[in-house]
């Protein structure tokens, strides 16, 4: 999995299609690498750092700079010739709404990872708790073994993040043999009370028998 520190990344966009699609009064989106989606014309496994799609308040007439400045205020806009770079660490909360349909989790700074967005993997998840596997296990997992990305906020005094996979139905295999796996060593190992009423439900949802 790809990991992005939001701190130290920059992102390096075409200034002209902006411009030409502002003018056009076009929806534009754009994905951490630079990519520039047009009218929701967009990757749903990429994560987004910038959405516009209300006009009102632009005005074509402005100058380049000025404009620039208007549309990108909280990105710390450089132009350089026909490009323009971004800092999206300013707008993070902002990146962390815009990708809210798309992550599979988020973790945060104080309660960590609470809940897949992922209904599928939220019911494997939830079964995996009572034979002591958490979400922060399944997630550190997910981020070893998974495709996808991982965007997070380090300064390091605290540290928040989201995670958008790949392949959400390959996800869902390996999170599920990954638990499987650690369930039959706890048995093994007598670290699991296999007579725990919540224990027993845990283990025929993953059809392990004992």
């Amino acid at each position: 999995m790809k990991k992005i520190n939001i701190k130290d990344k920059k992102v390096e966009i075409n200034l002209t299609e902006v411009l030409n699609a502002v003018s056009q009064k076009k929806n534009i989106e754009i994905d951490i690498e630079g990519e520039i989606y047009f009218n929701k014309n967009y990757n749903l496994k990429k994560v987004i750092i910038f959405k516009l799609d209300n006009f009102d308040n632009i005005s074509s007439i402005l100058e380049i700079k000025a404009l620039v400045n208007k549309i990108f205020k909280s990105y710390n806009p450089i132009i350089k010739n026909n490009s323009c770079i971004l800092s999206p660490l300013k707008a993070w909360q902002e990146v962390i709404s815009l990708n809210q349909t798309r992550m599979l989790y988020f973790d945060h700074q104080s309660d960590g990872v609470e809940l897949f967005e992922d209904k599928q993997l939220e019911d494997i998840g939830w079964n995996a708790i009572p034979c002591d596997i958490s979400y922060r296990e399944i997630s550190e997992f997910i981020e070893s073994n998974c495709e996808g990305i991982l965007v997070y906020y380090d300064n390091e005094i605290q540290f928040n993040g989201f995670v958008i996979v790949e392949d959400i139905e390959k996800t869902r295999i390996l999170v599920k043999e990954f638990i499987i796996k650690i369930i039959k060593e706890k048995i093994v190992k007598n670290l699991i009370d296999i007579e725990d009423d919540d224990v027993i439900e845990a283990l025929a949802f993953f059809e392990i028998k004992v």
